[in-house]
């Protein structure tokens, strides 16, 4: 069982500035390719001209995209094949829906409230799953509880289809770096996803490394793994762009953090377990995959390519990584009693 695993840990996208303030930004390529003018033609024309188009290209396709719902090859041909612009749109569905900062949940309260959290997790948690149901059931049945976290996730993925649902998903399940709507972003986030692509390679990588890592820790330590780690993806992900001194940040959401921790904890604890990348080997073992994850999430960091929250992976990874070397002194604390105790015997 520890001699091979999936390594197909899903990324964490954070949508880049595609807001309704710069709308008028995007048009130049896409007005070119619908009138069948250049594009060096289409910026001669009068710009008032191009935004009142623009806005008349955009209206039929926000009502096409996201309230048609006449066939179902039109409504789930784009999460396979689309293009980028295109991909952006549809993250972004819910900006329709912005609110008012919230002046209440600033970053510091949050980072208050998240490590609150974390804390009050580690210590609540064996109380929970030896007392209260139905996280006794847990248990004795780990490996259901990784399979609860699965249905977890799908659930709100499903509810992401409903536009019904998008208001309540806005202000719970999107982590928002300039206007925090509710504190409870930092946990939903991580249970969010919206493209079935997202979903899939994130909840493979939970089965993947999940039910193991379930069994040998036990239900109690797995669920405070996970969502410490799940809360620490969020901070470093609200941290970053302050940090980082950017001006505008897009929002963020799925449960990369969340699945680098426990990456980074199966890592520490199994450095040479073979894993598979798709279907081929690692070079290495589990230890040098994990070192190479944590050097491409900080170069994106760093260099700021494609539309991923390299912050949160690097958060996961880190907490994952604590707690791996946690459990290994504890276990070799406990090692070290047993043989006391026998010692005296003899």
């Amino acid at each position: 069982m520890l001699g091979a695993s999936t390594f197909l840990l899903g990324l964490r996208p954070t949508t880049k500035v595609f807001f309704r303030s710069n709308i008028s930004l995007i048009p130049s390529r896409t007005l070119a390719s619908c009138t069948g003018r250049p594009q060096s033609v289409a910026k001669l024309i009068n710009p008032s001209v191009l935004v009142n188009r623009s806005a008349a290209l955009q209206q039929p396709i926000s009502k096409r995209f996201f309230f048609q719902t006449s066939t179902l090859k039109s409504r789930w041909k784009p999460i396979f094949n689309e293009e980028t612009t295109n991909r952006y749109v549809r993250l972004n569905r819910f900006q329709q829906y912005q609110q008012q900062r919230n002046a209440g949940n600033s970053l510091g309260s949050m980072t208050v409230l998240g490590l609150s959290l974390m804390a009050g997790i580690y210590f609540v948690s064996p109380y929970l799953f030896e007392h209260v149901p139905p996280f006794t059931y847990f248990k004795d049945h780990p490996k259901n509880l990784v399979y609860a976290l699965l249905g977890i996730n799908l659930a709100v993925f499903g509810l992401w289809q409903s536009p019904k649902c998008w208001r309540f998903l806005q202000k719970y399940m999107l982590l928002q770096k300039d206007r925090m709507a509710s504190k409870f972003s930092i946990i939903g986030s991580a249970f969010s996803h919206q493209e079935f692509w997202h979903l899939g390679m994130n909840m493979l990588a939970l089965w993947s490394f999940g039910v193991s890592l379930s069994t040998m820790l036990g239900a109690s330590n797995f669920f405070s793994l996970y969502m410490t780690s799940a809360i620490a993806g969020s901070l470093f992900s609200l941290w970053y762009p302050k940090l980082a001194r950017l001006a505008i940040a897009g929002p963020s959401l799925g449960a990369s953090g969340a699945l680098f921790g426990v990456l980074g904890c199966f890592s520490y604890l199994f450095p040479h377990a073979k894993i598979l990348l798709f279907v081929f080997p690692v070079p290495g073992g589990a230890w040098v995959a994990f070192l190479a994850s944590v050097a491409w999430n900080a170069a994106g960091c760093a260099l700021r390519w494609g539309s991923f929250d390299y912050a949160a992976h690097l958060g996961g990874s880190m907490m994952g990584v604590l707690y791996g070397w946690y459990i290994s002194k504890a276990v070799e604390k406990q090692r070290q009693q047993r043989l006391q105790s026998t010692g005296r015997w003899f």
